[in-house]
């Protein structure tokens, strides 16, 4: 049996993640019948308690370091990605397989950190955006690819959710979904990105070498992306309601597997990414993104 613990009970993730390991289906079939969560540790102990009914976990810590012996991964699941890299670095340290959920940090030096301790005490390390591996993502990260091969793309624009005023960090919060949304589709290293705030909505340019994405965040239940080419024109919708789905069953693989489902530099890029975001916003100006990998 693997058992995972959960960090963080604040998010709706913490509980959508202990629901697919936990609670049967309407004929009592669990999605797996080797995985389950089975620790939570929170800082509103309320909530922590209402998650924990509710997802079926069967202990709550008082401290995280007592899931140590406990369990065989964990999730850091905090909404502020400011308290991803203490609660997540102890366990990675340990050995513990760790997923840090999105944003990885806020941070880059932590992010970076985290990672370089993972390599040093050799702990598969995990995370970000599940919003990278929804279907009408993949669908149309293949439309692009083929349209790019072809040298037709002329530019491309989406819309997401991303509150520049969040208390979990503000364009940090959302905005790592966005990052990951268009680095899944559009590749891997804009380079540079320039915004502008109109009635409260950010509006982001993501330049490419040969081409440039806007993202349109706005508080809208709905989610579109069109890539405008020579040729044609692709607009397709991104239905994320089964991304907590998959993202898990990410994890559950690479914990069976023992390999990470990405590379480091997958958890990193988003950080850099949205660094750059930031700087874009508060200075008004075009933000040359460099290097995006591990040094």
């Amino acid at each position: 049996m693997i058992r995972i613990g959960i960090l963080g009970s604040d998010n709706s993730h913490a509980l959508a993640f202990s629901k697919l390991a936990n609670l049967p289906d309407e004929a009592g079939n669990y999605l797996y019948d080797d995985v389950r969560v089975t620790s939570i540790y929170g800082l509103d102990k309320e909530r922590t308690q209402v998650v924990a009914r509710e997802g079926r976990i069967e202990t709550i810590v008082e401290h995280p370091k007592d899931m140590l012996s406990y369990v065989d991964a964990v999730m850091v699941v905090f909404r502020h990605g400011n308290l991803h890299y203490k609660h997540a670095l102890p366990f990675i340290e340990a050995g513990i397989p760790t997923w840090v959920d999105k944003p990885f940090t806020i941070l880059p030096s932590e992010a970076i950190h985290l990672i370089n301790t993972a390599e040093k005490y050799n702990t598969l390390l995990a995370g970000g955006s599940t919003c990278k591996y929804c279907p009408d993502v993949l669908s149309l990260q293949q439309e692009f690819h083929h349209l790019h091969q072809n040298r037709s793309v002329i530019s491309a624009n989406f819309n997401f959710p991303g509150e520049l005023t969040s208390p979990y960090g503000g364009i940090y919060f959302y905005g790592g979904h966005a990052i990951e949304i268009m680095t899944t589709i559009f590749g891997k290293n804009p380079i540079s990105v320039k915004t502008d705030v109109h009635c409260g909505n950010l509006i982001a340019l993501f330049k490419y070498e040969d081409f440039a994405v806007t993202i349109h965040f706005a508080e809208v239940s709905e989610f579109f992306a069109t890539i405008y080419s020579s040729d044609k024109v692709i607009t397709h919708p991104i239905n994320i309601s089964t991304v907590y789905r998959q993202g898990f069953q990410k994890y559950v693989d690479a914990l069976k597997k023992g390999r990470m489902p990405e590379d480091f530099n997958s958890l990193l890029r988003p950080v850099l990414l949205l660094e750059a975001l930031e700087k874009a916003i508060d200075t008004g100006g075009e933000i040359t993104i460099g290097n995006l990998n591990i040094e």
